[in-house]
């Protein structure tokens, strides 16, 4: 076969329109369980405090006839704290950029790029309440406000040796960051997590989700009797993908099992969202800056904080394999 002769050919054009499609691919995962889990409270302070209280300890109660009354002693309320963390982006926007140019996939370049920080800073705060970060007061680079994980200070299943490992909690008016241990890692078991949600529901607590990084995730799923510990929730029916394994039913309650990209995959959290709320000293805004030139900025923010109301109604498993 031939080209006949002066054929135009689209491969000798220069002014040929490229192909370009209007829609724009992301495959930066912007799922944020623990925030979305949480109840939603307002702040009215950069210091939020809480109050928790407990019943005396259950003991033998009998009494002769005709004995004088003493009292009971009475446990103290406990009162802890988080410090609110301010959280915010900035979009800087030319005026050739926004007003000028045209672009596939979307007409306006403040509009997309402030799309784009609502849910990258939304994964900051995911990040933030995840983390093993201690609470502090710096007003030279920010307060930051305590995660999860160094909330978490009485049920703690340790996967290797403890070693020198501590979490100290919440002490003085902040709570300090937990000190990891040195020792190897280990496999996540079923046994681990028997007995942190033993020690839970022994305090009280009715945890219901597990937050897990990927390969305690793929470890939770392959427990052994996996049929008959995992259903989806419909009825009585068996589990129709037991793979996903993603509601573990122990012997003190359900537990959803989370996966997260932003908690530190070398630990587990138990959690009762009962006693977890994130507290909001301001909600999710924009607001525009100061024209300095031919441009335009904009500023996304959020400051709060995320309080566990009870820690006792929480666990962790530390020093799994990651």
């Amino acid at each position: 076969m031939a080209v006949p002769a002066n054929t135009v050919l689209v491969s000798s054009r220069t002014n040929v329109k490229p192909d370009v499609s209007e829609i724009i691919a992301m495959i930066a995962p912007t799922d944020t369980p623990v925030q979305t889990m949480a109840k939603k409270r307002s702040a009215t302070a950069k210091y939020v405090e809480t109050l928790s209280d407990s019943l005396p300890t259950a003991t033998t109660n009998k009494h002769i006839e005709g004995d004088d009354d003493a009292a009971t002693a009475e446990p103290a309320v406990v009162r802890t704290a988080n410090r609110t963390q301010i959280i915010k982006s900035v979009v800087s926007v030319s005026g050739t950029a926004e007003q000028g140019a045209n672009y596939y996939g979307y007409a306006s370049s403040m509009s997309y790029a402030m799309a784009k920080r609502a849910k990258s800073t939304k994964r900051d705060l995911e990040f933030a309440i995840s983390q093993n970060q201690p609470s502090a007061a710096d007003a030279t680079n920010g307060d930051t406000m305590a995660g999860l994980e160094s909330s978490i200070a009485t049920n703690i299943v340790y996967a290797s040796a403890k070693g020198s490992a501590t979490t100290p909690g919440f002490s003085s008016g902040d709570t300090v960051a937990p000190t990891d241990p040195s020792s190897s890692a280990s496999a996540f078991t079923e046994t681990m997590l028997k007995n942190l949600v033993k020690s839970v529901w022994e305090q009280g607590g009715e945890a219901d989700m597990l937050v897990v990084g990927p390969v305690a995730k793929q470890a939770a799923s392959a427990f052994s009797g996996i049929a008959s510990l995992y259903r989806d929730g419909n009825g009585n029916a068996p589990a129709s993908i037991q793979a996903a394994a993603d509601l573990y039913v122990s012997d003190f309650g359900e537990i959803n099992i989370i996966p997260s990209r932003f908690s530190r995959p070398q630990n587990c959290l138990l959690l009762d969202s009962e006693y977890m709320s994130l507290y909001s000293l301001r909600d999710w805004r924009t607001y525009d800056l100061a024209k300095t030139g031919d441009n335009e900025k904009k500023t996304l923010l959020w400051e709060g904080c995320i309080l566990v109301e009870e820690e006792k109604a929480m666990g962790k498993i530390v020093n799994v394999s990651s």
